[in-house]
């Protein structure tokens, strides 16, 4: 019998190839797809209607992360075409990086490096930060990846932390966060704000000017979530007005942002290409489970 072929759209830790090559024949290598491939795994790449229609073998799609945003659900549902996912695989990755850009705002790290090395003399306000543990802290979505910088927050800064989550019930709701009613509330009381929720019709924009302007001058934004949820344009003018003292993004509503994208031109802005699930442990944690969940799906296929 001949073997499967699975098709690796994205770059992929190495052991993850060797996995695969022990029951599968692997191509390498962005779209368009082969034809002839019965199975794909992306990570950023796009799998919309015209991708799987030019597959008539395609039996499994696997998403090298957890965001099925980029993924016609519809046209493989149609096709009866497994769709797999790792939610929660790159958490810990995810909310290292959030913390990160915390820590990177309320210091002012990149400011301040920059003004040392180009020997300009730093004004009081320019040395003076914040600690963790004395600001509000809010998450906005209590996934995997928020549930992580909550912890993180809680257990190594002693910060305080609140949330708001409609789909988490009081059941399952962790003791040690406090519970936020809803996102205007959320907003209003957070110094430091964590987005991690995902991308739905409900949350598309959620994040907008009027939202913005809820939220406490001289906050921070913090979003390692998915692009579209935060108004670019908007988060950028607060941002010019100081009513956000600071903001990071992983992720953009279009991607690869473009140096066009307002907020490139806000000084109090950091900004990464989607990299928060790129560590090392990261990348086989979650690499090694989607490719066992494709191999195991082309073994005995499963509908959606």
């Amino acid at each position: 019998m001949s073997r499967p072929i699975v098709h690796v759209v994205d770059p992929v830790h190495p052991d993850v190839v060797a996995l695969l090559q022990t029951e599968a024949e692997v191509w390498l290598g962005d779209v368009p797809f082969p034809s002839a491939c019965d199975a794909v795994i992306v990570r950023t790449a796009r799998v919309g209607a015209d991708e799987i229609s030019a597959c008539p073998n395609l039996k499994v799609i696997g998403k090298h992360g957890a965001g099925l945003d980029a993924i016609d659900l519809g046209a493989a549902s149609a096709r009866a075409i497994t769709v797999l996912s790792t939610p929660g695989a790159n958490a810990a990755s995810v909310s290292d990086l959030a913390i990160g850009f915390a820590l990177a705002l309320i210091r002012q790290i990149h400011t301040v490096t920059l003004a040392v090395k180009a020997g300009t003399p730093l004004s009081g306000a320019q040395k003076r930060g914040f600690d963790l543990a004395e600001l509000q802290a809010g998450i906005f979505g209590l996934g995997a990846i928020g549930k992580g910088t909550a912890q993180r927050l809680i257990g190594g800064f002693g910060a305080p932390v609140q949330a708001f989550d409609p789909g988490v019930s009081d059941q399952d709701w962790p003791a040690a966060i406090a519970r936020c009613d809803s996102l205007e509330r959320l907003l209003e009381t957070s110094d430091i704000l964590f987005v991690h929720a995902p991308l739905l019709p409900a949350t598309r924009n959620a994040l907008d000017a009027p939202a913005l302007a809820r939220m406490r001058p001289g906050s921070f934004l913090v979003n390692c979530a998915r692009g579209g949820i935060v108004d670019e344009t908007a988060l950028a003018a607060a941002l010019r007005s100081g009513h956000i003292a600071g903001a990071a993004a992983d992720v953009f509503a279009v991607e690869p942002p473009s140096p066009e994208n307002p907020l490139m031109a806000c000084e109090g802005f950091l900004a990464t290409p989607h990299i928060g699930g790129s560590t090392n442990g990261a990348l086989v944690r979650v690499g090694q489970l989607v490719a066992k969940q494709v191999l195991s799906a082309l073994r005995a296929p499963i509908t959606i």
